[in-house]
C-alpha cells in the first residue's frame, strides 16, 4: 500500500479496516460511524469504500486489510486521509492532511445494529462530552440529567439495551438524540436525530473522580464540584478535618490539566505544600481529542464581561470566571478555606487576571503566569469604586519569563504598566530569564510574597519587612508597614518605619521641583520608580499630591488619544495607533496610560 500521506481520522479504531471474514458480523467499513468530524456512512465493495459525511459530503477510499486511504469533500472542507480499524472493527483512528507536516486527527465509533437488544445498560454518573459535562440520573429505564456548564442544558430519555434516546434543551433550543454506550461502559457516542445534518454527540466516563472527594493530608484526591467542574485537591501534611486551611488555586494552560501542576507545585516548592492546600480546577471544556488516560481541558472566558462596564454576549455568564468562583465557594463551605491565592499558567494566566478583577473579595492574592490581560480585565474597564478599591487592595505577582516563545513577555509588561498606571501599587513583576513551561517558573517565590503581603501574623510580617530593609526593597517595606498598621502591630515596626521614611525623604524635594516645573519628560521614569517604592511614605505625601494633579491634567487628553489609538488598531491602521501612543509617551507622560503605551511601543 502506498505511503500514508493523507489523513482522515487520527484516532478511529482499527476495526474499520479488517476484512469481513476476519471481523465477523460487525466487520469491514460498512455501516454508520459517529466521528469527531461528523456522522459518516460507508459501504464497501471489495477494496473500494464509498460513503457520505455530514450533509451531502462524499468519501472515496481504497482499503487493504485494516487500513484505508482516500479523499473526502464536505462543504468547504476537503482533502486526503488515512484510516485504521480497531481489532474488533468497532472504532477507527486516522488523520487528514492539512498541509506540509500538518495533520488533523479523526476518531470514530461504529453504530452496533444490535445495541438495543439485551439488558438495559447503566448510563448514570458523570460524563465528559463534546456537548459539555453530563450528570446523569437513571431509575430503571428512565434517564434525566443536565449537561454544559452549571446545568445550562437538560435532558430526559429512555434506555433500551445499550442505547439511550432523549430529548434535550440547550439555551432556547430543543432537540432529540440517540447515543450508544460501549460494552465496557466507558464511552458514549451518537448523534442528533431531528436535524437535516445530524450532529455528533460523544464522550467518556472518567474514573476515580468523586463528588466532593474527601480531603486527605499529604495526598491528591480527585473531585467533582456541583457545577460539573473536575478538580484535584491536596491538603497539607498534618491537616485534620475541620481545620481551616489557606489554599493555592491553580488554573492550567490550553489543552492541558492541573493534575501535574498540583503534583509539581508540592514537589518543587515543598514549603508551599506544607503550609497550603493546593487545588487544581480543570476547565469546563473537555478537549474531546483527549482520552481517559490523558484528559485535557480548556477554559472559556473570552466573551465574559462579569462586573466590567461592558455589555455581555448571550450565554456567556456561566463561563470559566463564574464557574471557578463557584467551585472556590463550594469547597470553602466543605473545608473552611482561609486565604485564597489564585494562580494560572498560560490560558489560565489570562483567566487569573479575570479572577483578580471580577472577584477580588473572594481572594487574598493572585499570581498570573505566562499569560496576558484581555480588555475585560483592564483596570479602565471598571467604574464601581468599591470594586476598584477591592481590586487594588489584594496583591498580585505577575510571573513571566523573558524568553517565553508562546506568550510574549510584552504582555506582562503591558499588564504591569496598566496596573501601576491606575494606582495598583501592590503589583509585582517577576521576570526570570526563562521560557514558557510552568515547572521551571519561580512559583514558590510568588506565593511566599503573596503570603507575606496578606499575613495575619505580625511576627512573620516584621521578619519579612526587616529582610526587605536589608535588601533596600522599599516598596515591600512600605506595604509591610501599611499591613502592620491594619493589624495594630507594635513597636517592632518603629525602626522599620524610620528607615523607610529616611529613604523616601532623599529625593522627595527633587521630584517635587520637577513636577512643579514640568518642563519635559526626562524625570518621569525615575519618578515612577520612586513612586512605586515610596507611595506609602509620609515624606512623599506632598510630591505624590503634586503628581496626581499633573496626572489629572494629562489624563484628559491621553484618554482621548488612547481611545483613538484603540480604534486605529481595530481598523488595521497600526501606524496611526502607534503614532498616537507615541504622543502619549512624549507629551502626556504623567497620564495613567504612559506605562502601558511605552510597553506597547517597545514591542
Amino acid at each position: 500500500m502506498r505511503n500514508l500521506t493523507l489523513c482522515f481520522v487520527c484516532s478511529l479504531s482499527i476495526a474499520m479496516f479488517l476484512p469481513g471474514n476476519v471481523l465477523g458480523q460487525n466487520s469491514g467499513w460498512d455501516g454508520e460511524w459517529i466521528t469527531d468530524r461528523g456522522v459518516v456512512t460507508l459501504s464497501q465493495q471489495a477494496d473500494t469504500v464509498r460513503g457520505t459525511i455530514g450533509n451531502g459530503g462524499s468519501i472515496d477510499g481504497r482499503t487493504d486489510g485494516p487500513e484505508m486511504e482516500g479523499s473526502f469533500r464536505n462543504g468547504d472542507d476537503s482533502g486526503q486521509f488515512t484510516l485504521t480499524l480497531s481489532e474488533d472493527g468497532m472504532s477507527l483512528n486516522g488523520e487528514q492532511v492539512l498541509g506540509r507536516n500538518r495533520t488533523k486527527s479523526w476518531r470514530g465509533w461504529k453504530r452496533d445494529p444490535g445495541a438495543a437488544d439485551g439488558d438495559d445498560a447503566d448510563f448514570s454518573g458523570y460524563w465528559l462530552s463534546n456537548w459539555g459535562a453530563m450528570q446523569v440520573e437513571q431509575q430503571g429505564n428512565r434517564v434525566s440529567g443536565t449537561f454544559m456548564a452549571a446545568g445550562w442544558g437538560a435532558f430526559e430519555g429512555t434506555v433500551q439495551g445499550r442505547t439511550l434516546t432523549f430529548d434535550y434543551q440547550k439555551y432556547h433550543f430543543n432537540g432529540s438524540t440517540t447515543i450508544e454506550i460501549s460494552p465496557d461502559g466507558t464511552r458514549i457516542f451518537g448523534a442528533t436525530t431531528d436535524d437535516d445534518e445530524p450532529t455528533q454527540w460523544f464522550g467518556v466516563k472518567p474514573a476515580d473522580f468523586e463528588h466532593h472527594a474527601d480531603g486527605t493530608a499529604g495526598e491528591i484526591v480527585q473531585g467533582i464540584a456541583d457545577n460539573g467542574m473536575l478538580y484535584y485537591l491536596r491538603m497539607p501534611e498534618g491537616w485534620t478535618e475541620g481545620e481551616d486551611v489557606d489554599v493555592v488555586v491553580l488554573l492550567h494552560g490550553s489543552n492541558w490539566t492541573t493534575a501535574g501542576m498540583v503534583y509539581i507545585t508540592n514537589e518543587n516548592w515543598p514549603d508551599v505544600g506544607r503550609k497550603f492546600a493546593i487545588l487544581g480546577i480543570q476547565g469546563e471544556s473537555w478537549a474531546d481529542w483527549s482520552d481517559l488516560d490523558d484528559l485535557r481541558f480548556n477554559y472559556t472566558y473570552v466573551n465574559w464581561v462579569g462586573r466590567s462596564k461592558y455589555e455581555g454576549y448571550p450565554y456567556t455568564d456561566r463561563e470559566s470566571p463564574y464557574l471557578v468562583a463557584k467551585v472556590i465557594d463550594e469547597l470553602d463551605e466543605l473545608y473552611g478555606f482561609g486565604r485564597v491565592f489564585v494562580g494560572g499558567h498560560s490560558q489560565g494566566g489570562y483567566l487569573t487576571y479575570m479572577m483578580h478583577m471580577h472577584f477580588p473579595e473572594k481572594l487574598a492574592g493572585t499570581f498570573p503566569m505566562s499569560g496576558g490581560m484581555i480588555f475585560q480585565a483592564e483596570p479602565e474597564a471598571f467604574e464601581d469604586k468599591e470594586l476598584i478599591e477591592a481590586q487594588q487592595d489584594i496583591p498580585m505577582a505577575i510571573i513571566h519569563g523573558k524568553r517565553d516563545q508562546a506568550v510574549d513577555f510584552g504582555m506582562a509588561e503591558h499588564a504591569y504598566g496598566a496596573f501601576i498606571g491606575h494606582g495598583f501599587d501592590k503589583v509585582r513583576l517577576i521576570a526570570p530569564n526563562l521560557g514558557h513551561p510552568y515547572d521551571f517558573l519561580p512559583v514558590g517565590e510568588a506565593i511566599n510574597w503573596l503570603d507575606a503581603m496578606s499575613t495575619e501574623n505580625t511576627d512573620e510580617l516584621a521578619a519579612f519587612a526587616r529582610a526587605q530593609v536589608e535588601e533596600r526593597n522599599w516598596r515591600d517595606v512600605g506595604h509591610s508597614i501599611v499591613r502592620a498598621k491594619l493589624l495594630g502591630a507594635g513597636a517592632e515596626f518603629a525602626p522599620i518605619w524610620e528607615s523607610y521614611e529616611n529613604a523616601a525623604s532623599v529625593d522627595a524635594a527633587k521630584f517635587l521641583r520637577e513636577i512643579e516645573r514640568n518642563r519635559n519628560s526626562r524625570w518621569i521614569d525615575d519618578f515612577l520608580r520612586y513612586r512605586e517604592q515610596f507611595s506609602n511614605a509620609d515624606a512623599a505625601i506632598e510630591v505624590m499630591s503634586a503628581f496626581e494633579e499633573l496626572r489629572a491634567e494629562h489624563d484628559l487628553i491621553a484618554e482621548e488619544l488612547k481611545d483613538e489609538a484603540t480604534q486605529a488598531f481595530s481598523n488595521g491602521n497600526r501606524r496611526q495607533g502607534l503614532a498616537l501612543m507615541q504622543e502619549i509617551v512624549e507629551d502626556y507622560y504623567a497620564s495613567s496610560h504612559y506605562a502601558s503605551a511605552k510597553a506597547l511601543l517597545k514591542e
